[in-house]
Protein backbone atom coordinates (compact mmCIF):
# COMPACT_ATOMS: atom_id res chain seq x y z
CA UNK A 1 0.00 0.00 0.00
CA UNK A 2 1.16 3.38 -1.06
CA UNK A 3 0.78 6.43 1.24
CA UNK A 4 -1.49 7.75 -0.86
CA UNK A 5 -3.72 4.58 -0.27
CA UNK A 6 -3.11 5.07 3.13
CA UNK A 7 -3.93 8.34 3.99
CA UNK A 8 -7.36 8.11 1.76
CA UNK A 9 -7.54 4.78 4.15
CA UNK A 10 -6.93 6.93 7.40
CA UNK A 11 -9.54 9.97 6.10
CA UNK A 12 -11.85 7.39 5.40
CA UNK A 13 -11.71 6.09 8.37
CA UNK A 14 -11.82 9.42 10.19
CA UNK A 15 -15.06 10.34 8.10
CA UNK A 16 -16.80 7.52 9.23
CA UNK A 17 -15.73 7.85 12.56
CA UNK A 18 -17.03 11.57 12.70
CA UNK A 19 -20.23 10.50 10.97
CA UNK A 20 -21.25 8.34 14.10
CA UNK A 21 -20.50 10.58 17.13
CA UNK A 22 -21.95 13.82 14.51
CA UNK A 23 -25.53 13.27 16.66
CA UNK A 24 -28.64 14.35 14.69
CA UNK A 25 -29.34 13.29 10.87
CA UNK A 26 -32.08 15.55 10.56
CA UNK A 27 -32.04 19.97 10.72
CA UNK A 28 -34.91 19.54 12.63
CA UNK A 29 -34.58 19.63 16.54
CA UNK A 30 -36.46 16.87 18.55
CA UNK A 31 -37.78 19.81 20.35
CA UNK A 32 -39.93 21.40 17.04
CA UNK A 33 -41.46 17.98 16.73
CA UNK A 34 -44.61 16.37 17.63
CA UNK A 35 -44.65 12.74 18.00
CA UNK A 36 -47.82 10.81 17.10
CA UNK A 37 -48.08 7.74 18.63
CA UNK A 38 -52.09 6.91 18.14
CA UNK A 39 -53.65 8.04 14.95
CA UNK A 40 -57.77 7.51 15.51
CA UNK A 41 -59.96 7.66 11.78
CA UNK A 42 -63.19 7.52 11.50
CA UNK A 43 -65.96 8.90 8.57
CA UNK A 44 -68.83 11.60 9.89
CA UNK A 45 -72.32 10.77 8.47
CA UNK A 46 -72.21 13.60 6.12
CA UNK A 47 -69.49 11.64 4.43
CA UNK A 48 -66.37 13.47 6.06
CA UNK A 49 -62.89 11.71 7.34
CA UNK A 50 -61.91 13.13 11.09
CA UNK A 51 -58.42 12.64 11.87
CA UNK A 52 -57.54 12.56 15.58
CA UNK A 53 -53.82 12.56 16.55
CA UNK A 54 -52.32 10.89 20.37
CA UNK A 55 -49.54 12.93 21.10
CA UNK A 56 -47.83 12.79 24.36
CA UNK A 57 -46.79 16.06 26.16
CA UNK A 58 -43.12 16.02 27.30
CA UNK A 59 -43.71 18.74 29.92
CA UNK A 60 -46.11 16.76 31.39
CA UNK A 61 -44.43 13.31 31.37
CA UNK A 62 -40.83 14.19 33.25
CA UNK A 63 -41.53 14.79 37.25
CA UNK A 64 -39.99 18.53 37.99
CA UNK A 65 -40.98 19.71 34.20
CA UNK A 66 -43.99 21.52 35.30
CA UNK A 67 -42.28 23.91 38.06
CA UNK A 68 -42.18 21.47 40.83
CA UNK A 69 -40.75 18.08 42.12
CA UNK A 70 -43.90 16.06 42.53
CA UNK A 71 -45.23 14.39 39.88
CA UNK A 72 -47.13 16.98 36.84
CA UNK A 73 -50.53 16.95 36.72
CA UNK A 74 -52.80 16.63 34.28
CA UNK A 75 -52.38 13.67 31.57
CA UNK A 76 -49.37 12.89 29.81
CA UNK A 77 -51.22 13.28 26.26
CA UNK A 78 -53.76 14.96 24.00
CA UNK A 79 -55.88 14.34 21.33
CA UNK A 80 -56.26 16.70 18.31
CA UNK A 81 -59.11 15.96 16.38
CA UNK A 82 -60.15 17.96 12.83
CA UNK A 83 -62.41 16.91 9.82
CA UNK A 84 -62.11 17.17 6.43
CA UNK A 85 -62.99 16.07 2.66
CA UNK A 86 -59.79 13.79 3.50
CA UNK A 87 -56.98 12.56 5.41
CA UNK A 88 -54.58 14.83 4.13
CA UNK A 89 -56.57 18.51 4.21
CA UNK A 90 -57.37 16.89 8.05
CA UNK A 91 -53.94 16.66 8.97
CA UNK A 92 -53.00 20.30 7.35
CA UNK A 93 -55.73 21.47 9.41
CA UNK A 94 -54.07 19.53 12.47
CA UNK A 95 -50.73 20.69 11.59
CA UNK A 96 -52.13 24.55 11.70
CA UNK A 97 -52.68 24.47 15.29
CA UNK A 98 -49.78 22.32 16.53
CA UNK A 99 -46.70 24.68 17.37
CA UNK A 100 -44.90 21.96 16.60
CA UNK A 101 -44.12 19.84 13.63
CA UNK A 102 -46.20 16.60 13.24
CA UNK A 103 -44.06 13.20 12.41
CA UNK A 104 -45.69 10.17 12.52
CA UNK A 105 -42.22 8.22 13.15
CA UNK A 106 -42.98 6.93 16.61
CA UNK A 107 -46.81 5.69 15.72
CA UNK A 108 -47.70 2.18 16.93
CA UNK A 109 -51.70 2.32 16.70
CA UNK A 110 -53.95 3.02 13.91
CA UNK A 111 -56.82 2.98 15.29
CA UNK A 112 -60.42 3.49 12.67
CA UNK A 113 -64.03 3.51 13.73
CA UNK A 114 -66.76 1.30 12.26
CA UNK A 115 -68.24 3.61 9.79
CA UNK A 116 -64.85 4.07 8.35
CA UNK A 117 -64.41 0.41 8.15
CA UNK A 118 -67.43 -0.10 7.05
CA UNK A 119 -66.13 2.20 4.26
CA UNK A 120 -63.60 0.51 3.47
CA UNK A 121 -59.63 1.18 4.74
CA UNK A 122 -58.18 1.55 0.91
CA UNK A 123 -57.71 5.72 2.29
CA UNK A 124 -56.13 5.04 5.15
CA UNK A 125 -53.41 2.48 3.77
CA UNK A 126 -52.68 5.05 0.93
CA UNK A 127 -52.38 8.02 3.76
CA UNK A 128 -50.06 5.83 5.65
CA UNK A 129 -48.00 4.28 2.89
CA UNK A 130 -47.53 7.97 1.75
CA UNK A 131 -45.82 9.24 5.17
CA UNK A 132 -42.30 8.24 4.57
CA UNK A 133 -41.19 8.00 8.69
CA UNK A 134 -44.67 6.09 9.21
CA UNK A 135 -44.21 2.15 10.80
CA UNK A 136 -45.69 -0.31 8.47
CA UNK A 137 -45.85 -2.26 11.81
CA UNK A 138 -48.21 -0.17 13.30
CA UNK A 139 -50.88 -2.07 14.82
CA UNK A 140 -54.29 -1.79 13.29
CA UNK A 141 -57.88 -1.75 15.40
CA UNK A 142 -61.40 -1.18 14.89
CA UNK A 143 -64.05 0.10 17.20
CA UNK A 144 -67.34 -0.97 17.47
CA UNK A 145 -68.77 2.40 17.43
CA UNK A 146 -67.46 6.12 17.11
CA UNK A 147 -63.36 6.05 17.08
CA UNK A 148 -63.83 8.94 19.83
CA UNK A 149 -65.21 6.43 22.33
CA UNK A 150 -61.54 5.21 22.62
CA UNK A 151 -60.30 8.94 24.34
CA UNK A 152 -62.77 8.54 27.00
CA UNK A 153 -60.78 4.92 27.91
CA UNK A 154 -59.53 5.51 31.56
CA UNK A 155 -55.22 4.83 31.64
CA UNK A 156 -55.21 2.68 34.63
CA UNK A 157 -52.20 0.63 34.03
CA UNK A 158 -50.55 2.48 31.67
CA UNK A 159 -50.43 6.19 30.71
CA UNK A 160 -50.35 5.76 27.36
CA UNK A 161 -53.29 4.42 25.48
CA UNK A 162 -50.87 3.45 22.68
CA UNK A 163 -48.99 1.54 25.51
CA UNK A 164 -52.15 -0.73 26.65
CA UNK A 165 -53.27 -1.63 22.94
CA UNK A 166 -49.45 -2.71 21.95
CA UNK A 167 -49.79 -4.85 25.13
CA UNK A 168 -52.71 -6.82 24.44
CA UNK A 169 -50.57 -7.36 20.60
CA UNK A 170 -47.32 -8.38 22.90
CA UNK A 171 -49.27 -10.73 25.35
CA UNK A 172 -51.51 -12.33 22.30
CA UNK A 173 -54.34 -11.11 23.60
CA UNK A 174 -55.68 -9.90 20.15
CA UNK A 175 -54.66 -10.21 16.53
CA UNK A 176 -51.36 -8.83 15.04
CA UNK A 177 -52.58 -7.20 12.06
CA UNK A 178 -50.28 -4.65 10.75
CA UNK A 179 -50.69 -1.74 8.03
CA UNK A 180 -48.24 -3.69 6.52
CA UNK A 181 -50.46 -6.89 6.70
CA UNK A 182 -53.64 -5.23 5.61
CA UNK A 183 -51.78 -3.55 2.41
CA UNK A 184 -50.67 -7.59 1.46
CA UNK A 185 -54.27 -8.24 2.03
CA UNK A 186 -55.15 -6.06 -0.43
CA UNK A 187 -53.62 -7.75 -3.26
CA UNK A 188 -55.49 -11.22 -3.21
CA UNK A 189 -58.56 -9.40 -2.27
CA UNK A 190 -59.02 -7.29 0.68
CA UNK A 191 -60.11 -10.44 3.18
CA UNK A 192 -58.28 -9.94 6.74
CA UNK A 193 -59.23 -10.22 10.19
CA UNK A 194 -58.55 -6.83 12.35
CA UNK A 195 -58.76 -6.51 16.01
CA UNK A 196 -62.24 -5.63 17.36
CA UNK A 197 -62.05 -3.41 20.52
CA UNK A 198 -64.70 -3.43 23.58
CA UNK A 199 -66.11 -0.77 25.35
CA UNK A 200 -68.07 -0.68 28.73
CA UNK A 201 -69.19 0.15 31.93
CA UNK A 202 -67.63 -0.96 35.13
CA UNK A 203 -68.69 0.74 38.38
CA UNK A 204 -67.31 -2.08 40.54
CA UNK A 205 -63.35 -1.25 39.38
CA UNK A 206 -61.79 1.14 41.53
CA UNK A 207 -59.77 4.02 39.17
CA UNK A 208 -58.57 7.07 41.04
CA UNK A 209 -61.53 8.66 39.69
CA UNK A 210 -64.72 6.86 41.21
CA UNK A 211 -66.99 8.75 38.98
CA UNK A 212 -65.71 7.31 35.89
CA UNK A 213 -66.55 3.99 34.81
CA UNK A 214 -65.75 3.80 31.55
CA UNK A 215 -63.24 0.43 30.59
CA UNK A 216 -62.10 -0.90 27.40
CA UNK A 217 -60.67 -4.16 26.93
CA UNK A 218 -60.23 -6.73 23.86
CA UNK A 219 -63.37 -7.98 21.85
CA UNK A 220 -63.92 -9.98 18.96
CA UNK A 221 -62.33 -9.83 15.79
CA UNK A 222 -63.80 -7.33 12.50
CA UNK A 223 -63.75 -9.44 9.33
CA UNK A 224 -62.77 -7.62 6.16
CA UNK A 225 -64.15 -8.97 2.89
CA UNK A 226 -62.53 -7.01 -0.14
CA UNK A 227 -61.60 -4.35 1.87
CA UNK A 228 -64.78 -3.68 4.02
CA UNK A 229 -65.58 -4.61 7.13
CA UNK A 230 -68.59 -7.32 6.82
CA UNK A 231 -71.47 -7.26 8.64
CA UNK A 232 -70.45 -10.62 10.31
CA UNK A 233 -67.67 -10.34 13.36
CA UNK A 234 -66.10 -13.21 15.41
CA UNK A 235 -66.69 -13.13 19.34
CA UNK A 236 -64.21 -13.32 22.18
CA UNK A 237 -63.89 -16.64 22.04
CA UNK A 238 -64.60 -17.14 18.53
CA UNK A 239 -61.19 -14.42 18.25
CA UNK A 240 -58.92 -16.78 20.18
CA UNK A 241 -59.63 -19.54 17.70
CA UNK A 242 -58.83 -16.95 14.92
CA UNK A 243 -55.67 -16.96 17.08
CA UNK A 244 -54.70 -20.08 17.29
CA UNK A 245 -55.39 -20.71 13.60
CA UNK A 246 -53.13 -17.86 12.69
CA UNK A 247 -50.52 -19.61 15.16
CA UNK A 248 -50.69 -16.28 17.06
CA UNK A 249 -52.12 -17.86 20.51
CA UNK A 250 -49.22 -19.19 22.62
CA UNK A 251 -51.54 -20.27 25.77
CA UNK A 252 -54.71 -20.69 26.59
CA UNK A 253 -57.63 -22.58 28.88
CA UNK A 254 -60.19 -24.78 27.96
CA UNK A 255 -62.89 -26.65 29.83
CA UNK A 256 -64.25 -29.31 29.29
CA UNK A 257 -67.31 -31.35 31.12
CA UNK A 258 -66.39 -34.88 32.04
CA UNK A 259 -66.95 -37.98 30.03
CA UNK A 260 -67.99 -39.33 33.42
CA UNK A 261 -69.83 -37.20 35.59
CA UNK A 262 -70.28 -33.89 33.52
CA UNK A 263 -68.42 -31.93 36.21
CA UNK A 264 -66.13 -29.02 34.46
CA UNK A 265 -62.37 -29.88 34.01
CA UNK A 266 -59.81 -27.18 33.20
CA UNK A 267 -57.42 -27.72 30.48
CA UNK A 268 -53.46 -25.53 30.50
CA UNK A 269 -52.71 -25.63 26.83
CA UNK A 270 -49.58 -24.30 25.30
CA UNK A 271 -47.01 -25.25 22.91
CA UNK A 272 -49.51 -24.44 20.57
CA UNK A 273 -47.86 -25.10 16.58
CA UNK A 274 -50.79 -24.58 13.62
CA UNK A 275 -50.22 -25.17 9.78
CA UNK A 276 -52.17 -24.63 6.94
CA UNK A 277 -51.38 -26.43 3.81
CA UNK A 278 -53.12 -26.32 0.38
CA UNK A 279 -53.30 -29.66 -1.80
CA UNK A 280 -54.10 -30.41 -5.01
CA UNK A 281 -54.84 -33.09 -6.89
CA UNK A 282 -55.13 -32.06 -10.58
CA UNK A 283 -58.05 -29.74 -11.14
CA UNK A 284 -58.88 -29.93 -7.20
CA UNK A 285 -58.10 -27.78 -4.60
CA UNK A 286 -58.61 -28.46 -1.45
CA UNK A 287 -56.74 -27.02 2.02
CA UNK A 288 -55.63 -29.14 5.56
CA UNK A 289 -55.16 -27.01 8.76
CA UNK A 290 -52.91 -29.18 11.44
CA UNK A 291 -52.11 -28.13 14.88
CA UNK A 292 -50.49 -29.35 17.78
CA UNK A 293 -50.35 -28.23 21.34
CA UNK A 294 -49.55 -30.23 24.89
CA UNK A 295 -51.93 -29.76 27.76
CA UNK A 296 -51.99 -30.70 31.47
CA UNK A 297 -55.03 -30.68 33.70
CA UNK A 298 -55.41 -27.34 36.05
CA UNK A 299 -58.90 -28.07 37.66
CA UNK A 300 -60.89 -30.73 37.87
CA UNK A 301 -64.23 -30.93 39.45
CA UNK A 302 -64.85 -34.46 38.17
CA UNK A 303 -64.82 -38.09 40.20
CA UNK A 304 -62.97 -39.45 37.42
CA UNK A 305 -59.38 -41.23 37.94
CA UNK A 306 -56.66 -39.66 36.30
CA UNK A 307 -54.20 -42.52 36.55
CA UNK A 308 -56.05 -44.75 33.92
CA UNK A 309 -54.31 -44.27 30.83
CA UNK A 310 -57.31 -44.59 29.23
CA UNK A 311 -59.19 -42.07 30.90
CA UNK A 312 -56.31 -39.89 29.35
CA UNK A 313 -56.29 -41.09 26.40
CA UNK A 314 -60.42 -40.11 25.99
CA UNK A 315 -59.71 -36.95 27.64
CA UNK A 316 -56.81 -36.64 24.88
CA UNK A 317 -59.78 -37.21 22.18
CA UNK A 318 -62.09 -35.04 23.94
CA UNK A 319 -59.60 -31.94 23.88
CA UNK A 320 -59.09 -32.19 20.20
CA UNK A 321 -62.78 -32.62 18.89
CA UNK A 322 -63.29 -29.57 20.74
CA UNK A 323 -60.88 -28.06 19.11
CA UNK A 324 -61.74 -29.00 15.34
CA UNK A 325 -65.23 -28.05 15.78
CA UNK A 326 -64.22 -24.56 16.99
CA UNK A 327 -62.25 -24.40 14.27
CA UNK A 328 -64.17 -25.55 11.62
CA UNK A 329 -67.13 -22.99 13.27
CA UNK A 330 -64.39 -20.08 12.29
CA UNK A 331 -63.36 -21.43 8.93
CA UNK A 332 -67.52 -21.37 8.16
CA UNK A 333 -68.20 -18.09 9.84
CA UNK A 334 -65.47 -16.26 7.43
CA UNK A 335 -66.59 -18.24 4.75
CA UNK A 336 -70.28 -16.81 5.47
CA UNK A 337 -68.81 -13.26 5.09
CA UNK A 338 -67.41 -14.25 2.00
CA UNK A 339 -64.03 -13.15 3.17
CA UNK A 340 -60.64 -15.49 2.98
CA UNK A 341 -59.31 -14.01 6.65
CA UNK A 342 -56.56 -16.85 6.72
CA UNK A 343 -55.15 -15.83 3.63
CA UNK A 344 -55.33 -19.34 1.90
CA UNK A 345 -55.22 -17.82 -1.25
CA UNK A 346 -51.72 -16.71 -0.22
CA UNK A 347 -50.48 -19.92 0.46
CA UNK A 348 -51.86 -21.48 -2.77
CA UNK A 349 -49.75 -18.40 -4.57
CA UNK A 350 -47.06 -19.27 -2.79
CA UNK A 351 -47.08 -23.00 -3.32
CA UNK A 352 -48.76 -23.68 -6.76
CA UNK A 353 -48.47 -19.95 -8.60
CA UNK A 354 -49.95 -21.14 -11.46
CA UNK A 355 -53.38 -22.99 -9.95
CA UNK A 356 -53.53 -19.64 -8.00
CA UNK A 357 -53.56 -17.46 -11.05
CA UNK A 358 -55.95 -20.15 -13.11
CA UNK A 359 -58.76 -19.50 -10.54
CA UNK A 360 -57.56 -16.11 -9.28
CA UNK A 361 -61.38 -14.46 -10.25
CA UNK A 362 -63.07 -17.27 -9.19
CA UNK A 363 -61.44 -17.59 -5.34
CA UNK A 364 -63.77 -15.70 -3.67
CA UNK A 365 -67.12 -17.99 -4.79
CA UNK A 366 -64.60 -21.35 -4.46
CA UNK A 367 -63.61 -20.17 -1.07
CA UNK A 368 -67.50 -19.78 0.21
CA UNK A 369 -68.94 -22.15 -1.41
CA UNK A 370 -66.70 -24.95 -2.58
CA UNK A 371 -63.17 -25.52 -1.13
CA UNK A 372 -62.85 -28.35 1.02
CA UNK A 373 -61.42 -27.88 4.35
CA UNK A 374 -59.55 -30.79 6.27
CA UNK A 375 -58.84 -29.64 9.85
CA UNK A 376 -56.87 -32.22 12.19
CA UNK A 377 -55.66 -31.19 15.57
CA UNK A 378 -53.57 -33.52 18.04
CA UNK A 379 -53.45 -32.35 21.65
CA UNK A 380 -51.33 -34.69 23.91
CA UNK A 381 -52.44 -34.66 27.48
CA UNK A 382 -48.62 -34.51 29.52
CA UNK A 383 -49.60 -34.11 33.00
CA UNK A 384 -52.50 -34.39 35.34
CA UNK A 385 -51.60 -31.60 37.88
CA UNK A 386 -50.04 -32.61 41.36
CA UNK A 387 -52.72 -35.35 42.66
CA UNK A 388 -55.11 -37.62 39.82
CA UNK A 389 -58.13 -37.30 41.95
CA UNK A 390 -60.57 -34.29 42.17
CA UNK A 391 -59.14 -32.82 45.84
CA UNK A 392 -63.11 -31.65 46.06
CA UNK A 393 -64.05 -35.20 46.31
CA UNK A 394 -60.74 -36.28 48.17
CA UNK A 395 -61.78 -33.58 51.08
CA UNK A 396 -65.73 -34.26 51.04
CA UNK A 397 -65.34 -37.94 51.67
Amino acid sequence: MTRNHRALATATLIFLLLIGVGGCWSAQELNNRAFVNTVLIDRTEDGQVELTLGIPLPNRMIPGEAGGTGQPEGDPFSFITRRAENLSQALNLIQIDVPRNVTFGQTRVVVVGRREAEHGLDEVVEFVFRQPSFRLSASLFVTPGEVKEITKAPMVFERILSDILRKYVNNHYVLDTTVKDYKLALYQGGDILIPLLSFGELPDIAKENPKTTRWMGSGGAAIFSGGKMAKIELTPLEHRTALWISSQLKNTTLTLPSPTDEKEISFYIEGIKTSINPKVQGDQVSFKVDSSAKAYIEASLSRIDLKDPQVLRELEKLLSKDVEEQFIHVLDKTRKARSDAFLMSQYLDWSHPKIWHSMQDQWKNYYAKELPIEVDVKIKLNRTGGVFRSVVHETNR
